[in-house]
């Protein structure tokens, strides 16, 4: 990893993983998956729709990302986004009735 690389990767990282986008993925999850609750789809239907829009707005925000390093952080992040959207749901329906 050159000079380069390691002020490139600090620049991407933080503009990539800021909290507001971390906060701003798990609202997006949270709101999706509440809404995807009400639709009179199979449950498997569901999980997919969130996890897509979910791992789309990670997408939306490397869009300008040229750091591989980043990148590749980016693809071990979007690798868990069903076990990430399943914490949430579980954690919704315990919170939720009806869920």
């Amino acid at each position: 990893m050159g000079l380069f690389d390691i002020f490139s990767f600090k620049k991407n990282a933080g503009k990539v993983f800021s909290s507001e986008n971390i906060i701003g993925l798990f609202n997006l999850a949270k709101d999706k998956i509440i809404e995807q609750a009400k639709a009179k789809i199979p449950g498997e239907e569901k999980k997919i729709a969130v996890d897509y829009l979910v791992i789309k707005y990670i997408e939306s925000k490397i869009e300008n990302c040229t750091n591989k390093y980043v990148l590749w952080l980016v693809e071990k992040l979007i690798a868990e986004v069903p076990k990430i959207t399943q914490l949430i749901y579980d954690f919704l329906k315990a919170k939720i009735e009806n869920l």
